[in-house]
């Protein structure tokens, strides 16, 4: 995303400055302040491509066998097989491959001729030659298995790397709103074409369309110190260089709603990003990165849902994204404050940010 420099005006934003939240007759004021598969085997039956060629035992009908009993071996002209693989359709490949003659199109034994001399002698070598070729079979069998048997499991030896689910946490919690009216108090204050917050119907959707920071305090202004957060996050309008997510341990000034704290932000591009907001001594709030812009997999880009949570215990504070932690800070600078949801518009980014919030839950720390 692109960031203006840290002395903008605007400070707050992602690295620049926030929105300023100043007295209540200002809108600044924070509080509204499968993949495809390979082809088919063929059907292990057909062994050819095209039928092979007969030939005669004999050249001539009146020829003799030999004398031994066995039939002369005759050459083989078979042709190898081929697979053929279609294209990709709807996410998955179907299976196919050259069409083989079906079996009963190979020429018939019957055509044959046989004399009856044939019949009267059994085929003592050609009986022979099928029982070694069964020893040699069922041998090389037991072999290939008491082989295999001895090779260590691939298998069992591989490692995948997954995402472990997010435990359910527990307690009872600290805050919940289903968000399916107003009762617990939100600020919906609202100005046209600036700014604007509605809460009904399961979720909080906050949209700044003035190139600002809009925050949005837990009503009551209560303050948490130790917790676990979780709650679900789009950026439901915008451009990937928009932002939202979470203020925690804020505090104010006389100029501003959340002047110090810490800042969770997410971004449509999939990227996140860590701050701490520090006031100077004319009491402007100033932001610092402490945790630079990063790319992961594992952060839905806009218009997807991502699950956010924050365990903030001590001066430790781990942010997880869709059950994967982005990061883990250990800061001891602010122990407690409140906590805020936002959605930034960045300058020189167009108009219009909208990020929607659902199942917000703050529970006791978990351990």
């Amino acid at each position: 995303p692109v960031h203006p420099p840290s002395n903008s005006p605007f400070d707050g934003f992602s690295p620049g400055p926030q929105q300023a939240c100043g007295p209540p007759d200002q809108y600044q004021v924070g509080t509204y302040s499968p993949f495809g598969s390979p082809g088919q085997r063929p059907n292990p039956n057909n062994m050819y491509c095209t039928s092979p060629q007969q030939q005669p035992l004999y050249n001539h009908p009146t020829q003799q066998p030999p004398p031994q009993g066995f039939w002369p071996e005759q050459p083989h002209s078979f042709q190898s097989t081929g697979f053929t693989q279609p294209p990709t359709i709807n996410g998955y490949q179907r299976p196919g491959f050259a069409q083989h003659p079906a079996m009963s199109s190979y020429p018939s034994n019957s055509s044959v001729q046989q004399t009856g001399e044939h019949k009267n002698h059994p085929k003592f070598g050609l009986i022979i030659t099928i029982v070694v070729i069964l020893l040699i079979v069922v041998s090389g069998s037991i072999g290939g298995y008491l082989y295999v048997k001895r090779q260590p499991s691939t298998t069992s030896t591989q490692t995948i790397s997954t995402t472990a689910p997010t435990k359910i946490p527990q307690g009872k919690p600290l805050f919940s709103d289903p968000l399916l009216n107003n009762n617990m108090g939100w600020d919906l204050t609202s100005k046209p074409d600036e700014f604007s917050v509605k809460i009904g119907n399961g979720s909080m959707v906050l949209e700044d369309d003035n190139n600002k920071l809009f925050s949005e305090l837990i009503p009551g202004g209560r303050n948490f110190s130790n917790f676990f957060l979780t709650a679900d996050a789009v950026l439901s309008k915008g451009n990937q260089n928009n932002g939202y997510g979470i203020y925690i341990r804020g505090t104010s000034n006389q100029s501003f709603d959340i002047a110090t704290y810490y800042r969770f932000e997410l971004y449509g591009d999939g990227t996140f990003a860590i701050f701490k907001g520090s006031v100077d001594g004319t009491g402007t709030s100033k932001s610092s990165l402490l945790a630079n812009y990063s790319q992961s997999a594992a952060i839905q880009k806009q218009g997807n849902v991502n699950h956010i949570a924050i365990s903030a215990k001590g001066p430790t504070m781990t942010f997880i994204v869709n059950g994967q932690t982005m990061k883990i800070i250990t800061d001891n600078t602010y122990t407690s404050g409140s906590i805020a949801f936002f959605v930034s518009n960045l300058p020189h980014s167009t108009p219009g940010a909208q990020a929607t919030f659902s199942n917000i839950t703050i529970y006791p720390p978990q351990s």
